[in-house]
């Protein structure tokens, strides 16, 4: 028998431990229903099966939780195409200044629209590509950064820290195989950062195998 989204998302967030509360549930159905809405124009994830938008895209996205330093700060994510990671990460880390870059103009409209139906504060949507945004002058920093699934480890490592603020953190969420890329990144020279952290686990439902790499910029 089919599941809803509901009732999957508090199962799957129980057995990571995390309490959700009933607005934070409102807020997911929310961005559910704004999703699905926007999905017959455009491309944004996709949805085989009932496990795919709880599970791989929201409970995923909030596997970041423990990995982000406390307290309040910038926050970008690289490549935010419908919202995941940072929309779950800034529903439950309200004292984050979160930025979205995203490069598709409509894949910004939709992000726009998310943040104005969920009442988000403190969140940019920035419509143009990484190598822009390093070009700017002056160039934006963050305390943080993340992505998912975006571009190879060293690549993302090697455009993403000039933008950290030193003892800022860079967090690249990866699924399987990731390992050559973290081998490539270990071997490389001039290093202006350092692997502080490669954690694996598994989504809880699913069993898929996911792997956090966290990266920091030496103060």
């Amino acid at each position: 028998m089919a599941r809803d989204f509901r009732s999957i998302l508090i199962e799957a967030a129980g057995e990571m431990g995390l309490a959700l509360t009933q607005a934070h549930i409102a807020l997911f159905e929310a961005y559910r229903e704004t999703l699905l809405l926007w999905s017959g124009k455009m491309n944004l994830v996709s949805l085989q099966s009932e496990l795919d938008l709880p599970v791989r895209h929201v409970i995923d996205s909030l596997t970041l939780l423990p990995y982000l330093p406390a307290g309040p700060g910038t926050l970008l994510d690289i490549g935010s195409g419908a919202g995941f990671p940072a929309i779950p990460v800034k529903i439950f880390r309200k004292d984050l200044h979160v930025t979205l870059l995203e490069a598709s103009r409509k894949k910004c409209s939709f992000l726009k629209e998310v943040i104005r139906r969920l009442g988000l504060r403190d969140m940019t949507v920035l419509n143009c590509r990484l190598e822009e945004l390093l070009k700017m002058d002056p160039r934006p920093s963050f305390d943080r950064i993340i992505s998912r699934a975006t571009l190879k480890l060293p690549e993302l490592v090697e455009l993403g820290v000039p933008l950290l603020k030193p003892g800022g953190v860079l967090a690249a969420m990866k699924g399987p195989g990731f390992e050559t890329e973290t081998a490539s990144l270990n071997s490389a020279e001039n290093k202006n950062f350092r692997v502080v952290g490669n954690y694996s686990f598994t989504l809880p439902l699913t069993g898929d195998h996911r792997h956090i790499i966290l990266v920091d910029k030496p103060g």
